[in-house]
């Protein structure tokens, strides 16, 4: 059974001291930084990473999970992608006009991705999904967007929450308007309130809670009949459930759609992906323009990225590699008789954490990851598996989820779980 490892973990925490008083908030994504892992167990600084694996500044090894919340579709340093940047560097990274590399990836998206008639390419996923609701704004003339999960940083989505709203213009609060997953009455409700205002509908194809019946085609369909455009946000999903997304996985095709994250294995690049005539209708009234949506480094692994998925063998891999591990885990936590329970679809899953009576609390999530990583599997917030974890990886892995479990159930009992934290509990953060 795996061991608990003596680690070091000064180096990380000298280097968390010294951020704090140099970068705004420490870290430029709130999801990769301390508080929302286990403060004093966990690394905050990874050196590197190979395959499926990472070491953090201290040496420390881990078989990652997170797999850099996402873009690491193939695995770190892998050749093909890594070979075509370093072809792409020697002959450049960006030039005064814009590169072949442009039109060969296009050609790509355009081939694989259903909803595609023509793409625009950025940087981030936030900067796609801005993009998306522009120009869903610009096509159909109107302001209001009706918004599901978490869609980036942004004005538009970020004026939807409930903390960080400093900078923020109070009034765009009006505009944009939330509703959970599979609840058409909601949609239905803010089209009645909002009749012929309402733009479009933003939301991911899929998190873990599965499409109940026809949910994704009943909400197109809603959409139409009220003249606004659906827009799936296939940041996380993207290139994960399918080369074309998870659109094409769930045969059903938006009028937009955003792709970020595993489209180049780790480099920057996100795309916005719409309906043909859409695009060609707006061309001329929109301003989307940035220096670095043409970078030929990110385009060279957006390219290779796509030629290895075109077979679909990565794709099948991740999904049976995914499949593995939520069997065995729910088998494991039936056997040992702990609530907890590993969600979703197996290319992209997510840890579920209660007590015996139904309750969450962020701090059951904490105590199962800091025995984990204690024990050498780092976790965040989604299991992505990918192309390189291995069949001992997955093994070790579940080795260590038992452990886990044991002590989470042993906490529980307990009466007073907190009592189990070695580190700080983590924090619920907005991106």
């Amino acid at each position: 059974m795996p061991e608990i490892r003596k680690r070091s973990l000064e180096k990380s925490n000298a280097l968390w001291q010294e951020a704090q008083d140099k970068i705004l908030s420490g870290c430029q994504l709130y999801s990769k930084g301390p508080e929302t892992h286990i403060e004093g167990v966990s690394p905050i600084y990874i050196d590197h990473g190979k395959d499926a694996h990472v070491w953090d500044v201290d040496g420390n090894e881990y078989i990652d999970y997170d797999m850099g919340l996402g873009p690491i579709l193939l695995g770190y340093q892998y050749k093909a992608v890594d070979d075509a940047v370093i072809a792409q560097l020697r002959r450049g990274m960006g030039y005064s006009l814009v590169a072949p590399e442009e039109v060969e990836y296009a050609r790509l998206c355009v081939k694989h991705i259903p909803s595609a008639g023509k793409v625009r390419f950025l940087k981030t996923g936030s900067g796609a999904t801005e993009a998306a609701v522009r120009i869903a704004r610009a096509y159909t003339g109107r302001k209001h967007i009706l918004r599901g999960e978490y869609h980036g940083w942004h004005e538009w989505t970020a004026a939807a929450e409930s903390v960080r709203q400093g900078g923020l213009l109070a009034e765009l609060r009006n505009y944009v308007h939330k509703f959970d997953y599979n609840d058409l009455d909601k949609v239905q409700e803010y089209f009645e309130t909002y009749q012929g205002e309402v733009a479009a509908v933003i939301t991911e194809a899929v998190e873990n809670e599965a499409p109940k019946g026809d949910f994704l085609q009943q909400l197109k369909d809603l959409c139409h009949a009220n003249g606004a455009l659906l827009i799936f946000d296939e940041v996380v999903n993207g290139f994960r459930f399918s080369i074309g997304g998870a659109q094409q996985y769930f045969g059903v095709t938006p009028d937009i759609s955003t792709f970020g994250k595993a489209a180049a294995n780790g480099m920057p690049l996100s795309i916005v992906a719409g309906r043909k005539d859409i695009m060609e209708e707006v061309d001329k009234k929109i301003f989307i323009s940035t220096t670095f949506g043409g970078d030929c480094l990110s385009l060279a692994a957006g390219i290779a990225v796509m030629k290895e998925l075109e077979s679909g063998e990565v794709n099948r891999a991740i999904w049976e590699k995914g499949q593995y591990l939520q069997d065995n885990f729910r088998r494991l936590a039936k056997d040992i008789d702990v609530p907890i329970d590993l969600k979703g679809y197996p290319c992209r899953m997510s840890l579920e954490y209660t007590d015996y009576e139904g309750k969450r609390d962020w701090l059951y999530n904490s105590i199962f990851m800091q025995e984990s990583v204690k024990r050498g599997v780092l976790l965040g917030w989604n299991i992505f598996p990918c192309y390189t974890h291995t069949r001992e990886d997955l093994d070790f892995t579940l080795n260590v989820f038992e452990d886990a479990m044991k002590v989470y159930r042993t906490a529980l009992k307990s009466g007073h779980p907190e009592t189990y934290m070695e580190g700080k509990p983590l924090k619920i953060v907005l991106g």
